[in-house]
């Protein structure tokens, strides 16, 4: 037997060994960004973007920087972004939810929108598909020994990894407590409730999901404003360091952020947005142009992408935000790209609004989708007062005082007149009541107006007075039959307690219910939950309601100045009518107050209704008061009786014409 020859080895590196044997263990991770993982990966198609193909933030190169805030190595932890219209807002929304879900995977987060149904829908219709056209199967139940679970339903989305999604309703912030996620998404926030049933501003309740991993948050909260005053998104803007896109002059250099007028004093010239008009008067939109602020040079549509790109532009804090985790964005629809909302569009969106030729507005409700829409600034109605001239426009031919003309109304509102209410001002030597008729879509009608008058001594601060035993008769017995029949009593009665409160209180307690005394409020403290309307106990243990008076009359205001006419067809809601016979004084009492700024005592600028002392306002009072009314019968309908979680208005008003609740029919 022979011996095996001996061979020899090299003795490996120990250091090349581990490394080897690391590398065949572990997977290697590649890090991205949300922009970097997005580009290349989420695919748009001609369906869902007129930019379609893969994603480019070339063509949106704002977003770049608010996307990469919900990088897990930024340091910023809250985002809030005040917006205008088309600028891509939902796509870079999604772009968030396509990096937690394809590059992350173990992230829990939770996507609310105003309501259930819409988030659902957002679900279904947008953020489902959005992984399908890119090719990505990312869902998985955690259940996975299941076949028939997909890791897809109504309630909850799952991906691979163990992350998840929640969409949820504002109005279920207070009801989620049980759930919690460290990212919360909150889209158009201004269409959210003020306050939530519970109490509760829906905004923090959404952010109280985050809490259990606080300092490690992600928070968006992005909307087009609406009103100011009442605006989420204005007060969550305010809170940050409000940057500001700033772009470069594409002749001279200068920095600016595109305003859409402005003077330059120095040097003597107008700058922002200039067009021409033809001999008609009509825009002629090739000529929309934005000049410089210091050089006046002009900028056409077609400069966009060279003036957005982001070599020539960037974003610049403007504040000192309350915490340095808070960023937030103002991004007008003036920087939407070149496609998609172009700067002649803006220009006639501000022609519907605004008189060029006299210099004034023309259309409140127009240019107050302007001022939200391309400014993306929350709108505010102050200075001027309401003008006789557009209340008395109110007036129809087609009715009297005292009668219910349903067959015209239902022409021209989305419903005849569904319920009447009453409402009383109380002063010491009269009681004012109102009745108004409210169609579908909250559209009034003055049915009667009574001024009850007690001369007497004690007048109307007496329970025994008969101006108390005539408004008593009014809301028992009096009864309208309109022209198509149907026989009408009042619903809901609210007596204004502001004035001999005893007497109203008592008044009111007489009644098992229909019957209660309000109290107005036109501001609330910083500590205090806004609401439209908040019940109360009065000191009898009786049911009264505290109102929000300003938000009524914010509300009420740019209707008052809104033209309709029989031609204009179909009236839009909240549309106030009057009869032919309404005397000018008392339409008069609807142009009494007026937006007067106030200074605060912190040194900020607030604007609140003022009336002139000894002017008349009763009937401006009255319809406030009907408005919340409504808006109280809804509530005990809706909320308290069928415990939906907020109001649905198009059932509301549905139980309203089948259910006959405040109406019925002749024989």
């Amino acid at each position: 037997m022979s011996a095996r020859p001996r061979t020899e080895h090299a003795i490996p590196d120990p250091d090349e060994w581990l490394i080897d044997r690391v590398e065949s263990i572990v997977d290697e991770v590649e890090i991205l960004s949300p922009v970097e993982f997005n580009e290349g990966r989420r695919y748009l198609p001609q369906s869902v973007s007129r930019f379609s193909g893969y994603i480019d933030y070339d063509l949106t190169p704002w977003w770049r920087e608010i996307i990469d805030c919900f990088d897990v190595a930024s340091p910023v932890r809250e985002v809030a972004v005040m917006k205008g219209v088309q600028v891509a807002y939902t796509t870079a929304l999604e772009s968030i939810i396509f990096y937690i879900a394809g590059f992350l995977k173990t992230v829990a987060c939770m996507f609310f929108t105003a309501d259930k149904d819409l988030s659902t829908a957002r679900v279904e219709n947008n953020i489902i598909p959005m992984f399908q056209q890119s090719g990505m199967d990312i869902f998985q139940s955690s259940d996975s020994e299941s076949a028939q679970k997909t890791g897809k339903n109504r309630n909850q989305l799952q991906w691979k990894g163990g992350g998840y999604m929640i969409p949820a309703g504002a109005g279920n912030a207070d009801k989620m407590r049980s759930f919690s996620a460290p990212w919360i998404l909150m889209d158009e926030v201004d269409a959210w409730q003020l306050t939530l049933k519970r109490g509760g501003n829906p905004i923090y309740l959404s952010k109280d999901r985050a809490s259990a991993a606080w300092a490690v948050r992600k928070i968006l909260m992005g909307s087009t404003p609406l009103i100011k005053g009442s605006s989420h998104i204005e007060r969550e803007y305010d809170k940050g360091d409000k940057r500001m896109y700033y772009v470069r002059c594409l002749k001279c250099g200068f920095s600016q952020v595109l305003r859409w007028s402005g003077r330059n004093n120095e040097k003597g010239f107008e700058y922002g947005f200039k067009w021409d008009v033809d001999e008609e008067g009509k825009l002629k939109s090739e000529t929309v142009r934005y000049h410089c602020q210091s050089c006046e040079h002009p900028h056409y549509e077609h400069d966009k992408p060279k003036l957005f790109c982001k070599e020539n532009a960037e974003w610049i804090p403007t504040a000192v935000p309350l915490s340095p985790e808070f960023r937030s964005y103002h991004l007008p629809a003036l920087y939407s790209p070149a496609g998609m909302q172009p700067w002649y569009k803006c220009v006639s969106a501000y022609l519907q609004g605004w008189d060029t030729t006299h210099n004034r507005m023309k259309d409140v409700d127009a240019f107050q989708l302007f001022y939200n829409n391309i400014l993306g600034k929350p709108f505010e109605v102050y200075g001027g007062k309401i003008s006789f001239v557009m209340v008395s426009a109110h007036r129809r031919s087609f009715y009297q005082r005292g009668n219910i003309p349903n067959n015209a109304i239902a022409q021209y509102c989305q419903s005849p007149v569904l319920m009447l209410t009453c409402t009383v001002d109380v002063h010491h030597n009269n009681l004012r009541a109102a009745i108004f008729g409210w169609t579908r879509g909250a559209n009034s009608w003055l049915i009667d107006y009574y001024r009850i008058e007690d001369n007497s001594e004690s007048g109307c601060e007496n329970i025994d007075s008969p101006a108390w035993a005539r408004l008593r008769e009014i809301i028992e017995d009096a009864e309208y039959t309109a022209d198509d029949g149907k026989i009408y009593n009042i619903g809901v009665t609210l007596v204004d307690a502001g004035f001999a409160n005893a007497t109203v209180t008592e008044f009111c307690a007489s009644y098992q219910y229909g019957v209660f005394p309000i109290l107005g409020r036109d501001s609330y403290t910083k500590t205090q939950k806004i609401q439209e309307f908040a019940p109360f106990s009065t000191q009898s243990g009786t049911l009264g309601y505290r109102l929000h008076v300003d938000y009524y009359k914010d509300r009420l205001a740019p209707v008052l100045r809104r033209d309709w006419s029989a031609d204009d067809g179909i009236q839009r809601p909240y549309q106030f009518n009057a009869p032919m016979d309404a005397t000018d004084s008392e339409l008069k009492e609807l142009t009494r107050e007026y937006r007067k700024e106030k200074k605060n005592p912190n040194g900020t600028i607030s604007h609140s209704w003022h009336r002139p002392h000894g002017a008349d306002n009763e009937l401006w009072d009255l319809i406030v008061y009907g408005s919340a009314a409504v808006d109280i019968v809804a509530y005990n309908v809706c909320i308290q009786h069928f415990q939906d979680e907020v109001i649905d208005w198009d059932r509301f008003w549905t139980i309203c014409e089948e259910g006959q609740m405040f109406y019925r029919l002749t024989a």
